[in-house]
């Protein structure tokens, strides 16, 4: 099933820009005096407007597409489908706007933003899932947030950071530039890799699982490693990062 968004929005903001051109004077012997005034005044105006998102279970994954903003994903034991909201954002008072794209096929929740209309805008979503699905986010010059999620997530950003706390057994990426990845794990994730650039990875396993570990950073000062490991282990962890610090736990 597909759902567009509502038409109904609200003003935000408003900010009112004017533009005046000064008299002026010119005289000489043949030439009369010409004074000339130009003024000019237009509204520039940002508009948003919630669009709810609900999705009847039973749900095993969610993928988020291009929400060029913050996402944040809860697990919820007690949720079958997903339930949440979007605010979507765009210029002008009749400008226009992105539709959010809401459909669901064989348990796969799809969130995409859709800017065929000719204009496009940020798109803000929190969403409250099954605590067992699986992710996969893509956003930019925003922040994923995923939170008590037990299966795989594989979250990609630029411009953001990227946090995952109380994950769990599934395998798990994280890549984003010009942003830090920091990952919690109360399961034991088969596979763990962060990639960053001009950012921290901060990564905390279960404490209790041995991981073939590599980290590669632009600097040994920079590397704090603590975690279990073991070269011969069949889970492994591979963190990457130019131009920040990196912790393992």
């Amino acid at each position: 099933m597909t759902h567009d968004a509502p038409s109904p929005h609200r003003p935000i903001s408003s900010v009112r820009i004017t533009t005046v051109a000064l008299i002026g004077v010119v005289t000489a012997v043949s030439v009369p005096a010409v004074a000339a005034a130009i003024a000019v005044s237009s509204p520039v105006t940002d508009e948003s407007a919630s669009v709810p998102i609900a999705a009847t279970g039973p749900i095993t994954r969610v993928v988020v597409l291009d929400s060029e903003s913050d996402l944040t994903i809860t697990g919820d034991l007690s949720a079958t489908g997903a339930s949440g909201q979007a605010e979507i954002q765009w210029k002008g008072e009749h400008g226009p706007r992105p539709v959010l794209r809401q459909s669901v096929a064989d348990g796969v929740l799809t969130l995409s933003k859709d800017c065929s209309c000719g204009g496009c805008g940020p798109v803000d979503i929190r969403l409250r899932v099954p605590r067992d699905v699986s992710v996969r986010a893509v956003t930019s010059d925003g922040r994923i947030q995923v939170m008590d999620v037990t299966g795989g997530v594989d979250l990609v950003s630029s411009n953001g950071d990227l946090e995952g706390f109380g994950l769990g057994a599934g395998p798990a990426s994280f890549r984003t530039t010009n942003g830090s990845v920091h990952a919690a794990f109360d399961g034991a994730a088969p596979s763990i890799r962060l990639q960053t650039t001009n950012g921290d990875a901060d990564l905390v396993t279960d404490g209790r699982t041995a991981y073939n570990t590599t980290v590669n950073s632009t600097g040994d000062e920079l590397k704090d490693v603590e975690n279990i490991r073991d070269r011969l282990s069949p889970n492994v962890i591979v963190v990457s990062t130019t131009n920040g610090k990196v912790s393992v736990k």
